[in-house]
């Protein structure tokens, strides 16, 4: 089963998605997690959007990241995007994914010096979720995003761990994406460190969050 939402008007061109009066970027839904099996569209329908996020911005290149970009892995068929930025262009780059539609995360789980734009996407009948993450160039995360998905990719192993954590995390039903992220976030902390992306075992992934420095209060 794939998370799906089928889309009534014919999906139009990238061309013709670039028109400023027509945003090609959606409204932003946050819904409870679900764990589906891998999307084999998703890679194209992100490559799609790298190449949109180009023509407003094409000096700092976006590259899919998070479990959508693993062939084969199950996971919440949300696209995830890399922008290593150099920090002084930021607010730019913000500015066009703005103008592209994306919207600020809200509640703002970043600063804007490491913004999470989101929004939806239309691909073929999907209106894919899509966290687009721009983050300071030299940022440790950077790093840790590309490292993760790699190790991903190249081991069946990891992928099959991953799978089943994030199927036993929803196994009661789904659940809140911040109560599910704090969920698995030892464990990628940990499989970081064992892959050498990580300096220091205490490091959070989500350091500036401050949703999950709460939910850590209310879960002790």
């Amino acid at each position: 089963m794939h998370s799906v939402t089928v889309l009534t008007d014919p999906q139009p061109s990238d061309a013709d998605m670039t028109c400023p009066s027509d945003p090609p970027i959606g409204r932003y839904v946050r819904v409870p997690v679900e764990v589906y099996e891998a999307d084999p569209h998703a890679p194209e329908a992100a490559r799609r959007l790298i190449a949109l996020i180009a023509t407003s911005w094409p000096d700092t290149p976006a590259e899919h990241v998070g479990s959508s970009a693993v062939a084969g892995l199950a996971g919440k068929n949300t696209i995830d995007l890399l922008l290593a930025a150099d920090p002084v262009h930021i607010p730019a780059i913000t500015q066009s994914l703005l103008e592209l539609g994306f919207q600020p995360q809200l509640p703002a789980a970043f600063p804007a010096t490491r913004p999470m734009l989101w929004g939806a996407f239309g691909h073929g009948p999907t209106a894919y979720r899509v966290h687009v993450h721009v983050v300071p160039a030299a940022s440790p995360e950077v790093a840790a995003m590309r490292g993760f998905r790699d190790a991903l990719r190249a081991d069946p192993l990891l992928r099959r761990q991953y799978a089943a954590l994030k199927r036993a995390i929803v196994a009661g039903g789904p659940i809140d994406p911040v109560a599910f992220t704090k969920a698995k976030h030892d464990w990628i902390v940990a499989t970081l460190g064992q892959l050498g992306l990580v300096s220091h075992p205490q490091h959070r992934l989500y350091k500036d969050d401050p949703r999950l420095d709460q939910s850590h209060k209310l879960a002790s």
